[in-house]
This record gives C-alpha cells, sequence and structure tokens, in this order.
C-alpha cells in the first residue's frame, strides 16, 4: 500500500508540472515584394480562393489607394521596427522613394494589444492619407506566417454587392527582398 501511495503521490507531483511559453515575436523588418494575393471568401465560403500571380493586375475600387490597384511582383511593403513605407516608386542616389511613409508622412505601424499569444503572431495597424482623399484610413492586417524570407499578411475586408453581399479578404504572400 505505500508502494502504491508513494507512486500515486509521485504521479501526482509530475502531471501537474506548469507549462510556460513566450509571447510570438515577429520579425517583420525588412522590404517585401508581393508574390501572390489570394482574395478568399470570408462568410459563407461557395467561391474557389482567386489567387494573382507575378504580372497580373488586381483593381478593387472598394479599397483605398494604394490597395485599390495592385499590380503582383512591383507592389513593396517596407517595414523598418516602427514604420512603414508602401508602393515603391524608384531608387534615386542610392535612396529609395515611396509613394507613402516617406518624411515628413511616416505611417507608423504597431501590434494590436491582446491580438497575439504564443500561438498567433497576431495583428498589426497603421493610418495613413490616401492620395486625393481628406480623410485617413485605418487599416488592419493579421500576421498569418512570418517566417524567415516571407511574410503572409491577411485583411482589408471588403463587400462588392453591399451589406447582404458575400465577404472578401486579402491574402497578401510577400517575400523579402
Amino acid at each position: 500500500m505505500k508502494k502504491l501511495s508513494f507512486f500515486l503521490i509521485l504521479f501526482m507531483l509530475t502531471s501537474c508540472e506548469k507549462y510556460v511559453t513566450d509571447t510570438s515575436t515577429i520579425t517583420l523588418s525588412g522590404k517585401y515584394l508581393l508574390q501572390k494575393l489570394s482574395i478568399v471568401q470570408i462568410e459563407n465560403p461557395t467561391d474557389s480562393i482567386k489567387n494573382f500571380v507575378v504580372g497580373d493586375m488586381v483593381i478593387n475600387r472598394f479599397l483605398p489607394d494604394p490597395f485599390d490597384t495592385l499590380r503582383v511582383g512591383a507592389f513593396y511593403l517596407d517595414f523598418n521596427y516602427s514604420d512603414l513605407r508602401m508602393n515603391f516608386l524608384r531608387r534615386t542616389n542610392e535612396r529609395d522613394v515611396w509613394e507613402y511613409g516617406m518624411s515628413p508622412d511616416f505611417i507608423f505601424y504597431h501590434r494590436v494589444p491582446l491580438s497575439f499569444d504564443a500561438y498567433t503572431f497576431g495583428k498589426i495597424t497603421f493610418v495613413y492619407l490616401p492620395k486625393d482623399e481628406k480623410s485617413y484610413r485605418k487599416i488592419i492586417l493579421s500576421i498569418d506566417s512570418d517566417l524567415a524570407e516571407s511574410l503572409q499578411l491577411s485583411g482589408l475586408d471588403f463587400s462588392p454587392h453591399g451589406r447582404n453581399g458575400p465577404k472578401y479578404r486579402y491574402v497578401f504572400h510577400l517575400k523579402r527582398t
């Protein structure tokens, strides 16, 4: 009986081990090229996923500039610790020129509090002023995966048929350059 109680106590002590995990870390810093863009239906999915690859142009007038007209393989995002640059234009004097996020109109992004834990990367949010608009736009993107040479973001939900129609979401497949 003493051996049984000893093993029972030993089992209880070892089975109550506390597991501790850190929060997920992300390494967004770097310049990323849009390699593939998927449009997925997020409510009552009936359609298949629409994939666009390098060379394809995606036009969507429901989204703000520069997301309204995206050329896959030519659209860049540049994350630098806390600021974001979008839509690479050209390189002059060994300096990149961007349509959005250049001085003095920096675009600061941050990780949404309580949107991440040890198993999910969470969401990032940023606010910017699209050209030809008078009000700022707030963009929230989910970080689906963050690997050494690639990044997958999703967001920019839209409903082309109004409130009663299906809702769609962009999935950005980005490759570090």
